[in-house]
């Protein structure tokens, strides 16, 4: 083999390198790049925006106390949305506290969603909700309920229920 030869594939490689550069870097193809983008700005035409760290700039956390005769609630303010993401919590009670039921009125129709109790560990242990996946958007002034299930109406049971989430703009 020559070393003409053995050169020949390097040789080509740098051409290809060089004839990739120069068309890159060339004004030509800088213009047509450019051609294919266009963003114009106006007042009557904005480019939309979203926040994307409302859970970090309107967070929301709260500690609720349902217990078999009553419920308990708190309203979400007229100018904001409330976004749920968790639920969880835990009873002392006899252990026939089935789950508690979350109900928020969402563009004006109620739902709710029920998050069971796991199993009683022991006599003397605390029951703890068992953890879900939790999507729940309240409407602007809207109440959110807090209902605890239980077989047994004299069951005293205390439970504690912690509610995060973060607040959304209401428009």
């Amino acid at each position: 083999m020559t070393k003409l030869q053995t050169m020949r594939p390097y040789l080509i490689g740098a051409a290809g390198a060089c004839a990739v550069l120069a068309l890159g870097l060339s004004q030509q193809v800088h213009a047509v790049a450019a051609a294919f983008v266009s963003v114009t700005n106006t007042s009557a035409n904005p480019v939309p925006i979203s926040s994307v760290d409302e859970r970090v700039t309107r967070p929301f956390g709260t500690r609720t106390f349902p217990n078999v005769r009553a419920y308990s609630s708190f309203t979400v303010p007229a100018d904001k949305r409330l976004v749920i993401t968790s639920v969880s919590g835990f009873n002392n009670g006899n252990g026939s506290l089935s789950d508690i039921e979350v109900s928020v009125a969402a563009g004006g129709v109620g739902v709710a969603q029920r998050f069971p109790f796991g199993a009683q560990q022991s006599v003397n242990a605390l029951r703890y909700l068992q953890s879900e996946s939790v999507f729940l958007v309240a409407d602007p002034g809207s109440t959110v309920y807090f209902f605890a299930n239980d077989s047994d109406f004299n069951d005293s049971a205390g439970v504690n229920v912690d509610v995060k989430g973060y607040y959304t703009a209401a428009n």
